[in-house]
């Protein structure tokens, strides 16, 4: 019976600790959230743009894509494997990560052209002469 507290507290901190061990190599839900939202537009890009050319393969260039994303916020492939596999085994954490990225506008792609455009200088004598 002496040993009964001690035992509890022993299993309390193994268990506690454990848990911090495994909190430790995931994400952020913040973070999460915007490594996910980066990827989300880096698929419309890929869908958008690089399925009309067929000089490009959509799988290479989306894990192009997903690595320079693994790149600019300074974690790996395993490291967000871990932590989508982690959120998705707890819906009660993803849920609210995939609501706020519903949430997000996704703008369309901007299709005007990047260089000034000249006025047509036919554009009024046709107008006319249509109206006529």
């Amino acid at each position: 019976m002496k040993f009964l507290p001690g035992i509890l507290l022993l299993l309390i901190s193994f268990f506690s600790c454990s848990e911090k061990e495994q909190k430790k190599d995931i994400l952020p839900e913040n973070e999460m959230r915007e490594i996910m939202w980066d990827m989300m537009r880096a698929d419309q890009y890929v869908a958008a743009f690089l399925l009309k050319d067929s000089t490009y393969s959509k799988r290479d260039e989306s894990i192009r894509l997903y690595e320079e994303i693994f790149h600019i916020h300074k974690i790996t492939r395993e490291k967000f494997k871990a932590s989508f596999d982690y959120y998705t085994s707890r819906p009660d954490l993803f849920r609210p990560i995939i609501d706020s990225l519903a949430q997000r506008k996704i703008e369309p792609p901007h299709l005007r052209p990047t260089h000034p455009v000249r006025k047509d200088s036919l554009v009024k004598p046709l107008l006319r002469k249509l109206r006529k």
